[in-house]
């Protein structure tokens, strides 16, 4: 708490000379004021405390209740710590309501001053670091879990900024593991709805009869097996948001009834007669193409443009490919904690088979891979080998060739042959992973002079997996 600086209103010279004695012994600098309103004039220093005498007043005659007053209406909490005398306690009452922190009677014991001054500075900046940590969270809230720099997704952000404090509903489409829902909560936290729930419905996994129940809640008695009374997600999600995944799958009876409610927000519980009425956003979502559903009958016209009434679209992965490796540096710190070891990269040759391969599963799947590839490996990196087979061949078929010197070989007579991407050259559909792996491993320590940490270098790969692959290979070394 050194360097804190406290104010000291109080026109006794020698308690005020007493008091910053007291207090430049524990490190805090002070200033001292005989006038209120000088104090006040000074207040932009923005010190840390105030010890005001009650009985002190300015050159105008601003009285330490109106100093207070006039504090607070520029909002300035600066704790205050007052002192009276024995026959003021009723103006030290009103203060305290005015929001000082604290009163002492005088003449004041020194201890106790100085206790209650750390505390409320104490008190004070704890306030302060809560309400920007809750600050901070909130907003990296909004964006933590939607990790990107390209063009796609900043378009994203750049909507869900738009719209967050607009109440109306919001549509998002995309693929199946795209991060609707994360761009639904994105929504939620940025808007005036951030201090109510999120309440999230898949409407594909309720069956069709219990649809209704699930959305509007029951009364007891109601049908066969309703026990008791049951409250809805709409109550429930009351000065919030309700966000309503896969809403494509949504039965034709549910979606008459939750128009009905998008017309006035007011339902029944089922078995009811008492209308409810409720505040919320609607934030949908579906992978489904909905205008091909809306066109087909399946889903109303109506709701539909009662829903999606501002659109948002989360691009597959194969469209931000260059947010990959940012993706997949956020997941290896997302489970590095649950790992029994530690994991803090992947290899050069895993990094250009996850840029080639084509993601159907978009986010998920990359999180997927990556979690499967961390329990896989044995060292610090994540190598070729720690990846599913289907994304392997994206590396072998790319980087391998292209940089470890087979594009030199040249393909047997009547051996069918394809080009890759980048480097065109023709590889045998014939040679296998493990065949190309070894033969680039021989190159590579060919180059190398058999120096194996250069040859890892160059591979992409830790000494310890090449020296693992040399004996798997069972390669002499020169």
């Amino acid at each position: 708490m050194a360097d804190e600086l406290v104010f000291i209103v109080d026109q006794n010279e020698v308690f005020c000379k007493e008091l910053t004695g007291w207090l430049h012994e524990i490190g805090f600098q002070t200033k001292t004021f005989e006038d209120t309103e000088l104090c006040l004039n000074t207040i932009d220093q923005n010190p840390s405390a105030v010890c005001l005498d009650m009985s002190t007043t300015g050159s105008s005659g601003l009285s330490g209740l109106e100093f207070l007053k006039r504090l607070r209406l520029a909002n300035r909490d600066i704790p205050i710590m007052v002192m009276t005398e024995n026959g003021e306690l009723d103006s030290a009452v009103e203060a305290m309501k005015l929001g000082a922190f604290d009163y002492i009677v005088k003449p004041v014991e020194k201890t106790r001053l100085i206790t209650n001054i750390q505390r409320a500075i104490e008190m004070h900046t704890m306030v302060h670091k809560i309400d920007r940590i809750r600050g901070e969270k909130q907003k990296t809230h909004v964006y933590k879990n939607i990790v990107g720099q390209s063009a796609a997704i900043q378009r994203v952000f750049t909507q869900i900024e738009e719209v967050a404090e607009i109440n109306i509903n919001v549509f998002i489409a995309g693929e199946s593991g795209t991060g609707k829902e994360l761009v639904a909560k994105a929504v939620h936290y940025s808007s005036a709805y951030k201090k109510g729930p999120f309440i999230a419905i898949n409407c594909g996994a309720i069956p069709e009869s219990l649809q209704e129940s699930e959305f509007f809640g029951h009364e007891k008695g109601s049908f066969t097996g309703a026990d008791y009374s049951r409250v809805g997600k709409l109550e429930y999600a009351n000065n919030g948001s309700l966000f309503l995944d896969e809403v494509g799958e949504m039965s034709q009876e549910m979606q008459v009834k939750l128009l009905r409610f998008l017309q006035d927000k007011t339902f029944e519980r089922v078995g009811g007669n008492k209308k409810i009425s409720v505040d919320l956003r609607i934030i949908s979502a579906t992978n489904r193409k909905l205008e091909q559903d809306v066109a087909s009958g399946k889903f109303r016209e109506d709701l539909y443009y009662r829903l999606v009434v501002y659109p948002i679209t989360m691009p597959g992965l194969r469209e931000r490919k260059e947010d990959i490796p940012l993706l997949v540096n956020h997941f290896l710190k997302k489970y590095k904690n649950e790992m029994p070891k530690i994991i803090t990269t992947v290899s050069s040759l895993v990094m250009e088979a996850l840029m080639r391969y084509d993601w159907q599963g978009n986010v998920r799947q990359l999180e997927n891979v990556i979690y499967r590839a961390m329990v896989a490996t044995r060292s610090e990196t994540i190598e070729i080998e720690n990846l599913p087979t289907e994304i392997q061949k994206h590396s072998a078929h790319g980087s391998i060739i292209q940089g470890h010197s087979l594009n030199q070989h040249t393909p047997s007579e009547g051996t069918a042959v394809f080009a890759t991407s980048r480097s065109q050259t023709p590889v045998t559909t014939a040679a296998t992973i493990q065949e190309m792996e070894k033969n680039a491993l021989v190159e590579a320590l060919k180059t190398a002079g058999g120096n194996v940490e250069q040859v890892a270098k160059s591979l992409g790969i830790s000494r310890a997996t090449c020296y693992r692959k040399i004996k798997k290979y069972q390669i002499e070394q020169q």
